[in-house]
């Protein structure tokens, strides 16, 4: 019962349910699966028919694309609470554009595309809602990619350990990474190396100090200041 409490609350904060009727999120509930995944397992890749959508319970997902020589970039980091694959359901294609495997041990919410589009060709109105809702949240990403490549590698690195970290004490602040280094780096778009000397250089300048995956900030004033300058 505490675990369809929790799903039924992480569903209710994400876009593509909030604009559900009670009625509607009852129906499309009827379709869900709930997967545990291991950690570094795939989910799906770009020969996988998108026929579902997802939503991350816990854990952590990588979206990314693999490229023929081997490389990989990641297009996002998927956390607790996030809805991933749900554009594939607008979309004329096939197969995942993109590929996503757990880089925890995870659980998902997997939901079927046709039932969920079923509902939404039913109700006018819950599309105009939905509209709505993703009208918002483009508008809010589309200013976070202005923030992000907009800037420098040095710039993006401060801006996310602005946005990311914890007041632990008086002007005292916190980053605990949640993901590898070089997970972070690819989702600013930022090389390993250049990555590393980014750290190193904002610790040679105590704004920072680095502790494994803990990133303390003994002045947020003073790492805010160069932020905004």
């Amino acid at each position: 019962m505490k675990k369809r409490e929790e799903y039924d609350r992480i569903l209710k904060g994400i876009f593509l349910f909030s604009a559900l009727t009670k009625e509607q999120l009852a129906e499309v509930k009827k379709s869900m699966r709930v997967v545990k995944i291991t950690a570094n397992q795939p989910i799906f890749d770009t020969e996988t028919k998108a026929d579902s959508f997802f939503v991350l319970v816990d854990g952590q997902i990588k979206l990314y694309r693999l490229f023929k020589n081997g490389s990989e970039k990641i297009i996002e980091i998927i956390r607790p609470g996030e809805v991933f694959a749900s554009a594939v359901m607008f979309m004329e294609i096939d197969n995942y554009p993109v590929c996503a495997d757990s880089l925890q041990e995870s659980t998902i919410l997997s939901f079927n595309n046709k039932q969920f589009i079923s509902i939404l060709r039913e109700s006018p109105e819950t599309c105009l809602r939905m509209m709505a809702t993703m009208s918002h949240r483009l508008r809010r990403q589309l200013t976070e990619i202005d923030k992000l490549y907009l800037k420098s590698a040095h710039k993006r690195l401060l801006n996310y350990l602005v946005e990311h970290m914890k007041i632990v004490g008086d002007n005292v602040g916190l980053v605990k990474l949640d993901s590898a280094k070089r997970v972070v780096a690819s989702n600013l778009s930022i090389q390993p190396e250049t990555f590393s000397r980014a750290l190193k250089k904002l610790n040679e300048e105590q704004l920072i100090a680095v502790e494994g995956r803990l990133i303390h900030i003994p002045d947020v004033a003073k790492l805010k200041f160069y932020v905004d300058d």
